[in-house]
């Protein structure tokens, strides 16, 4: 195995030096000289956009680019003559900006906080799950494998207070934590995260933070374009996906569908207290998952509306504990999830309207009748609910020429229902609904001197439940210079809530587990400060966040009829982060870039700080190291990351996990044939073979090796 792997990838390289290509990096402005951002730059296979200072890097092989945006002229240049600056000449805009308002601050201005993370397009990633933990402040603890639950955690922050909001709708608005494997990666064309205390703008869960997820409507440009791909890997691995986009001057219609097959059963060490054999196979592991999603978006010249739906159908084998083998050997979740969204967008008198509507279904069974005892035995149907509506209205004011004043308002309304059904106990059966109300209102003052801008703003929020009414509040500044050294400061100070879920609060399905109907909902105060540089090709940013948590609720055992686990509220919880990221581009060739997170997340209800104990399953530490290198058609990429140790019982006394390190290693290859781009793809996992825990008896995967081939042809 290994030798064919060594041979495909100098084959591949040898090919990649032979071949000609073009790394094409300038400016974009206006005849002012003024940068123009959210240019469309494309070879006729790849698409780039330039970011806020107008520049865009671009490795193609074609002769032309073309250069696109609406209220600019169109225009294309060979790649041989492209300087270091390019000029796009204006003209008056047409149509509206394909785009969808996720939330209100769309319309007016994005919080200085929010961080768009890079997707690249050349890497194909296994689960929506791994798109986000490329940022350092997102940290996740589940099992390394295709299909597997995917939750993440924000800041050292519990995964249920990570608010997931996709194309600007709430996910997981009831206080639970949302599973991102129900998420077709292959769909998502863009990913923005605002860290710490931001229910201003989600409303409950959104304590550590908001992840916006906006999913694929559609190209840039006039066109169709056709892509498959499939690829196959360790573990009985295999994934199919295929897309198509038909884009006119007024309509736009895309569908995107992909399967997802996979045994995932892997050898992993046996500690020796437990048996004599050095290594067990994890059995009853397979997951097979199918999507469906579906765009079609229609403009004129004032207004534009969109539809998305996705559909998910799933089954995944629970093998559970590896010291309870036999009692989950038959154990399975299955179900489905539906999203559907309308959204409609049009001037009003010097602003801009925007309607959202909703309506999100899903039903999962798990099913282990054929436990071996009957106090494990468990069989249930799980169904939720939520739909609404979403109003927004936004205007940008210009006071002067410098100074400027951008408010919005928002205003929403919805239902969500939560059903149970014990299909072997119908006493224990669950029926929660609620109904749900909230407004917001947005106001930022900005000034533009030219050389540095300074923006200052505030929202305050008021959600009704039944359960309770909260209301919410944010305060933002920065100031960025654009000198020599560009740099920005910045903080934030504000407060988030989050409320019990249905199932913290009346959970009742088996033996293991209680819900706490007492359950109170949790409240946070926190502020955050930040400062960034960026010098020619190095960039540098350091962060310091605080967070105060009353209230937080967590899951720990207690004796009843033996140990049970039931939700309970600590008195309070404080969570302190210290950010550094890095990055480093010497040559145009080579991209590196580093990255730490030192996380103290205590429960200070009885102790004071320094003698408080860690909360459980958060590492304190977190290092990542990435390399980038593109090589005419070849691109080579490596992924390192470290875990510090992990504290696994409230009280500390217990031995912690240790931490552990993983390498990830991929390369991509992008040639035409007969019009269509053919790219082969290869990634190693875990290569260094590590075998390490990150919950007890629950062992990861090791070394895999994952295979190939994406198609691409479009036509204008």
């Amino acid at each position: 195995m290994k030798s064919w792997v060594v041979t495909l990838c100098l084959a591949i390289i040898t090919v990649a030096l032979t071949a000609e290509s073009y790394l094409i990096q300038a400016v974009i402005v206006d005849p002012k000289e003024h940068p123009v951002s959210e240019v469309v730059i494309s070879d006729g296979s790849k698409t780039v956009f330039s970011n806020e200072k107008g520049y865009f890097l671009i490795n193609t092989s074609a002769d032309t680019l073309t250069f696109h945006r609406l209220g600019f002229q169109e225009k294309k240049l060979s790649v041989k003559n492209i300087g270091k600056k390019v000029i796009l000449t204006p003209e008056p805009v047409v149509l509206p900006r394909i785009t969808v308002s996720d939330v209100a601050w769309n319309i007016v201005s994005p919080p200085p906080d929010r961080i768009s993370l890079p997707i690249d397009p050349d890497r194909h990633y296994y689960s929506a799950g791994e798109v986000l933990t490329t940022n350092p402040a997102i940290h996740s603890n589940d099992v390394s494998l295709p299909g597997e639950s995917q939750n993440i955690s924000i800041l050292g922050n519990l995964s249920r207070h990570s608010l997931i909001i996709l194309d600007g709708v709430p996910l997981n608005p009831d206080g639970s934590s949302f599973d991102l494997s129900l998420l077709d990666p292959n769909n998502i064309e863009s990913v923005d995260i605002i860290k710490n205390n931001v229910s201003v703008y989600g409303g409950s869960s959104a304590i550590g933070g908001i992840v916006m997820i906006s999913t694929k409507k559609g190209l840039q440009q006039t066109g169709k374009q056709f892509s498959i791909s499939t690829e196959l890997g360790s573990f009985g691995y295999a994934q199919n996906s295929l897309s198509f986009t038909f884009n006119q001057p007024s309509t736009i219609f895309r569908i995107n569908l992909s399967n997802l097959s996979t045994d995932n059963d892997f050898r992993y060490k046996v500690p020796e207290w437990w048996s004599p054999d050095s290594t067990a196979i994890r059995s009853n592991n397979a997951k097979h998952q199918n999507s469906l999603a579906a765009s079609y978006t229609h403009l004129n010249k004032k207004s534009h509306f969109s539809f998305q739906t996705e559909y998910l159908s799933f089954m995944r084998q629970l093998p559970g504990t590896v010291n309870f083998t036999e009692i989950y050997k038959n154990a399975s979740l299955s179900g489905w999830a539906n999203r559907n969204r309308f959204n409609l967008n049009a001037p009003l008198f010097s602003g801009e309207l925007g309607t959202l509507i909703w309506l999100n279904l899903d039903q999962t069974t798990y099913d282990n009748t054929k436990a071996p005892l009957p106090v494990y035995l468990s069989h249930y149907k799980q169904s939720l609910l939520n739909a609404g509506i979403h109003g927004s209205y936004g205007q940008n004011s210009s006071l002067t020429p410098e100074l400027s004043l951008n408010t919005s308002l928002s205003a929403e309304a919805g239902y969500n229902s939560y059903q149970n059904n014990n299909l072997l106990n119908s006493a224990n059966n669950i029926d929660f609904s609620s109904r749900f109300a909230n407004s917001i209102l947005k106001t930022e003052l900005k000034m533009d001197k030219g050389e540095f801008i300074w923006s200052n703003s505030g929202a305050i929020r008021y959600d009704l439940t039944e359960q309770e009414n909260e209301f919410t509040w944010r305060l933002e500044s920065s100031l960025q210079s654009l000198g020599y050294i560009e740099t920005t400061i910045g903080g934030t100070l504000g407060t988030s809530f989050a409320l019990p879920s249905p199932y913290d609060l009346y959970w009742k399905g088996d033996s293991q587990a209680l819900g706490n109907p007492d359950l109170k909902s949790e409240h946070s105060q926190g502020w955050q400060l930040w400062m960034s540089n960026q010098w020619n090709k190095l960039y540098l940013k350091s962060a310091f966040h605080k967070n105060d948590i009353e209230n937080l609720i967590q899951w720990r055992q207690i004796q009843m009829w033996g140990n049970v686990w039931k939700p309970l509220n600590i008195g309070k919880a404080r969570i302190k982060n210290v950010e550094i990221e890095a990055g480093w581009q010497p040559w145009e060739w080579l991209n590196l870039s580093t990255s730490a997170l030192f996380t103290s997340a205590k429960d200070i209800s009885d102790q004071n700080e320094g003698a408080a104990p860690y909360l459980v399953y958060i590492p304190g530490r977190n290092y990542s190291l990435k390399m980038e290198l593109n090589w005419k058609k070849l691109k080579l990429w490596s992924d390192y990351h470290y875990s510090g140790k992990q504290y696994t019982t409230p009280d500390n006394l217990t031995e912690p996990f240790p931490g552990y390190s993983l390498l990830d290693l991929g390369l991509n290859y992008s040639m035409f044939i007969q019009g269509w781009n053919v790219s082969p793809f290869f990634t190693i996992r875990n290569a260094l073979n590590k075998q390490y825990e990150i919950y007890a008896y629950v062992p990861q995967p090791g070394i895999a090796f994952y295979g190939g081939v994406s198609l691409q042809v479009s036509n204008p």
